[in-house]
């Protein structure tokens, strides 16, 4: 079993972990900002600078999303002595919207959902990458405000 020195320790690099991958995907979705909306007709006809801008911005919020569901989660309430081993991704998520730190786990799936067709499906047929990828700039303020809601509960706990 991990001191809380440890937990806390290994929490705060999770917490850096997702705020450079924050940091970097919000500096892509800036480089992005003057393409948007990106229409069917542009898929194919970016730049090569548009194109580095949204694979960094997907790259990004998958990285960010991953580090979230597959570790923070599991961190927080870590560091609340809850008890996460062997405890599935679901049952997690239920524990921390039971203690109203985060909510709505269709809407969590919806974005992992997004984010998995985009990543498998970008750049195959231009009506639907187009669609996906606005969808997923769109989902952006979704999934900072997942971190933003744990970082919240953790400063007012005064756990960081």
């Amino acid at each position: 079993m991990k001191s809380d020195e440890e937990r806390n320790k290994i929490l705060k690099t999770i917490i850096n972990e997702c705020e450079r991958h924050l940091l970097r995907m919000n500096n892509a979705y800036e480089k992005i900002g003057p393409s948007l909306p990106i229409t069917p007709e542009k898929v194919f006809n970016l730049s090569n600078d548009e194109v580095e801008h949204i694979d960094q911005f997907i790259f990004r919020f998958s990285k960010l999303q991953d580090a979230i569901g597959q570790k923070l989660f599991k961190s927080v309430l870590a560091a609340l002595d809850e008890d996460v081993v062997n405890k599935s991704a679901i049952d997690i998520f239920n524990r921390l919207e039971q203690l109203e730190i985060i909510n709505d786990y269709d809407n969590w799936k919806e974005l992992r959902d997004i984010r998995n067709d985009v990543a498998h499906e970008y750049e195959e047929n231009e009506n639907e990458s187009a669609e996906k990828i606005n969808l997923l700039l769109k989902k952006k303020v979704q999934l900072e405000k997942y971190l933003n809601d744990i970082l919240i509960y953790l400063k007012k706990k005064r756990i960081i």
